[in-house]
């Protein structure tokens, strides 16, 4: 009897244990505040400073890089490189896309948007004089980042053949 009281003491005192510690070990939820504007995140001047492209068939994603294309000769500046602004509710970009290969903007400027201003996923370019189109956006961008990543995927038909991936650094 004595050993069976003795072992319900116990259970007991390791239930309490668990529970005090339980109690004490919750973690306090804090308030992190009103989340960062994607607007103000994605207004500024940006840099290329990195393109490859993506081989979506493949099993293991080989990916080539595509600066040369992108690398003005006899200088170490990169091209295009991208501002954007955003005034009473319009999105305007301007990019230098002079000297380059592969252009994906069209033209040297436009408006731009979001799909969504606090979550966005894309941004959808309207090129001055040219034809309306999105690219998916590689992560969120707040203003505390200080890289801007785009993917552009090409599509034969409806099959994903490969993607440019368009890296941007905050100038």
């Amino acid at each position: 009897m004595k050993i069976i009281n003795q072992a319900k003491g116990m259970k007991a005192i390791i239930i309490a244990s668990i529970l005090i510690t339980a109690i004490a070990c919750k973690k306090e939820i804090k308030d992190i505040g009103v989340p960062s504007s994607k607007i103000d995140g994605i207004t500024a001047s940006w840099e290329l400073k990195r393109c490859s492209m993506v081989d979506e068939l493949s099993l293991i994603k080989e990916t080539t890089s595509m600066g040369d294309f992108f690398t003005v000769k006899n200088s170490n500046k990169t091209q295009p490189n991208i501002t954007f602004t955003y005034a009473n509710n319009i999105g305007n970009y301007t990019v230098d896309t002079s000297n380059v290969l592969i252009n994906f903007f069209q033209a040297p400027n436009g408006k731009w948007s979001f799909d969504n201003n606090d979550f966005p996923t894309l941004v959808t370019f309207i090129p001055t004089g040219g034809t309306e189109f999105s690219l998916p956006l590689g992560a969120s961008i707040r203003t505390v980042d200080s890289v801007l990543k785009f993917r552009k995927p090409v599509y034969c038909g409806t099959e994903l053949k490969f993607s440019y991936v368009l890296e941007f650094e905050r100038k």
